[in-house]
């Protein structure tokens, strides 16, 4: 009886080792499939956070050149602003009609070095109904409120003009520097009209150098 009780228990002995061998590989293979499943996942995990590292830094080198470049343009801006600035300040002085005033005589003087030799602008305002020639009572009158610009000798000659309000005025090109003695003209309403009917020319009024028209407008005296 007893060699059947130790024999059933080597039996279920050897049993138990032979079902312990079998698993071991098993359970190996699983483990070493999970470690290498991590592994791999570790791996893609790092790719994918080199990739984002490379496409932030790519991000932010073009938004620092982008910065770079917006400064400077800015900074670009900012001169040619300062510059602006600084010649409109040369102006600042006068009004507008001074200004207009030298840009006029500027252009159209007749003067070819207009600030030689010349001391002072005249202007003189002829408004509406004026007559063309003060000095005749049978003068034409002129239609529209008009300028007339004067250097100080009669050689410097004249401008007279009539401004459109929008960069051009109208240039009264017969209108001399003054009349002679209206008795020695038997026609002078005749010859008035003519001054302010014919060979009117419409001009762009230039801006001008900003240091000229300014050094024209400090020299404008009014006159009657």
């Amino acid at each position: 009886m007893k060699k059947i009780i130790i024999a059933t228990f080597a039996m279920g002995l050897l049993v138990l080792l032979a079902s312990c061998s079998n698993e071991t590989p098993e359970n190996n293979k699983t483990e070493e499939k999970s470690v290498s499943t991590d592994n791999t996942s570790n791996s893609d995990k790092d790719k994918s956070e080199n990739h984002n590292d490379n496409k932030q830094n790519e991000q932010n080198t073009e938004q620092q050149t982008t910065n770079t470049n917006s400064n400077e343009r800015n900074q670009s801006d900012q001169a040619e602003n300062d510059s602006t600035n600084e010649d409109q300040g040369i102006l600042n002085q006068y009004n507008n009609e001074e200004i207009e005033y030298a840009r006029v005589w500027d252009q159209l003087g007749p003067m070819k070095n207009n600030m030689d030799g010349m001391n002072t602008l005249y202007v003189k305002k002829l408004p509406k109904g004026s007559k063309v020639n003060p000095q005749a009572e049978d003068s034409a009158v002129y239609k529209e409120d008009v300028v007339k610009l004067e250097a100080p000798m009669r050689a410097g000659g004249s401008v007279t003009y009539s401004s459109n309000g929008d960069g051009t005025i109208n240039v009264y090109k017969k209108v001399p520097y003054n009349w002679r003695d209206s008795s020695s003209d038997a026609n002078m309403k005749e010859a008035t009209t003519q001054a302010i009917e014919e060979n009117v020319e419409t001009v762009t009024v230039n801006q001008g150098d900003d240091q000229t028209i300014a050094d024209l407008a400090e020299k404008i005296k009014y006159s009657n």
